[in-house]
């Protein structure tokens, strides 16, 4: 396939996010540890104010700006009765300070707290306080009502996230309920009679399965629901026997590595010119991961959508990351220009003009980003330990020290 004939990689992948649009269902969920990492599939609002009502920062006295001097003056104020956290709202007489514990509700007529080190003379237990307060502006150390999010606000957003801090901010507005994303049922296997199971002595000309265990910890990272991994020899009648057991089980979403490229035995490209199958091979325009295969199988009724990455490890999880990651409606990656620094600042490193190319790179302290390994696609110790893409843009032929590209974080 020449140059011109590639899918822009950006095509491609509106491609798998239309496949697997409709296997995107929402369902309700209580609001809880089982719900964290799940992708919001709606919007969600405040209920109440955060804080509800001007609360206390601080264990101190509540107090009128107006009973105070200047800043740093004694001044000598009768108590009241105290303020816990939880109490009814309340007011305070003029002239008068009143016990309040942080979080408590600032009573009607006090527009500042001093806090319980700057009484000098008395304390929460005393009928009188002498206060210093090291500042007497309205306003200090109170909390003022919906200051942290207004009734009505949105505090979730379809597409988001549930982190530990999103629950805690939809809990303290009083969300109890969300809808989110249910997780499609995923088969991982790795096709090729080369592929052996790591538990087992490595054959003769054998090569031990890298992708399943990959490409299965990153669907399951994007969300997906990974029911089953496993492999399957270069046999295409095997393939979909192994498929339609998978189908039978419930699986809505394969995903393969390896028989998508141009040579003479490629498993998944023989078995889509079986019955029931609807596949399409495009060469994308990137590198690694440049021949792809996307569609459908359907089996004894059951249609499953399909998702065919190359065999080379890298360009599989590169793959996953560009194309099966923006599908299953998994957050976005962090991305940012960043300089790139060369191993030897003094020679470029080639990068193919017509494509656009993912290099490993490791994020530095210092901001900036260096390449680890080389380009080639069985380079998976790179891979592991780089924490980011560096995305060299088609038309550019080289990488040049101190060129700033965009990089992806992957952690």
């Amino acid at each position: 396939m020449t140059a011109a004939a590639r899918v822009p990689l950006a095509d491609h992948r509106a491609d798998a996010i239309a496949l697997l649009a409709p296997l995107l269902r929402a369902q309700l969920r209580r609001l809880g540890p089982a719900s964290a990492g799940r992708i919001a599939a709606d919007d969600r609002h405040a209920r109440v104010d955060v804080p509800a009502c001007d609360n206390s920062q601080m264990d101190g006295f509540a107090v009128r700006a107006a009973d105070l001097g200047a800043a740093g003056e004694e001044v000598e104020l009768p108590v009241g009765p105290m303020i816990a956290a939880g109490d009814a709202p309340s007011a305070l007489p003029p002239g008068t300070a009143r016990p309040i514990m942080t979080g408590a509700p600032v009573p009607e007529g006090a527009d500042l707290v001093v806090p319980i080190e700057e009484a000098v003379v008395g304390g929460f237990a005393a009928a009188r306080v002498t206060l210093r307060p090291a500042a007497v502006e309205p306003g200090r150390f109170v909390r003022r009502r919906g200051s942290d999010i207004a009734r009505r606000d949105t505090v979730l957003r379809a597409g988001d996230a549930l982190t530990p801090a999103r629950i805690a901010h939809l809990a303290s507005a009083g969300v109890c309920d969300v809808a989110v994303v249910e997780p499609v049922r995923t088969v991982v296997l790795s096709t090729g009679s080369e592929v052996a199971d790591p538990a087992q002595a490595l054959p003769a000309g054998g090569a031990y399965d890298a992708n399943g265990p990959g490409l299965a910890a990153a669907l399951a990272a994007a969300g997906a629901d990974v029911i089953a991994v496993g492999r399957v020899p270069d046999d295409p009648r095997a393939l979909l026997d192994l498929l339609a057991e998978h189908a039978r089980a419930g699986a809505e979403l394969v995903v393969t590595s390896g028989g998508v490229s141009a040579g003479a035995v490629e498993v998944v490209r023989l078995a889509a010119e079986l019955p029931g199958v609807s596949l399409a091979f495009p060469t994308v325009a990137m590198q690694p991961g440049g021949p792809q295969g996307i569609g459908t199988v359907t089996i004894d009724g059951h249609r499953l959508a399909w998702l065919a990455f190359p065999g080379n490890p890298v360009s599989a999880l590169v793959s996953c990351e560009l194309f099966a990651r923006p599908a299953l409606e998994a957050p976005p990656r962090l991305r940012l220009r960043l300089p790139v620094r060369l191993a030897d600042p003094a020679v470029p490193e080639p990068s193919p003009a017509a494509l656009a190319q993912y290099r490993r790179g490791f994020v530095m302290a210092s901001g900036a980003v260096r390449l680890v390994g080389g380009p080639s696609s069985h380079l998976l110790g790179a891979l592991a330990t780089a924490n980011a893409l560096v995305v060299v843009p088609e038309g550019v032929d080289a990488i040049r020290d101190g060129d700033v590209l965009e990089t992806i974080l992957l952690t």
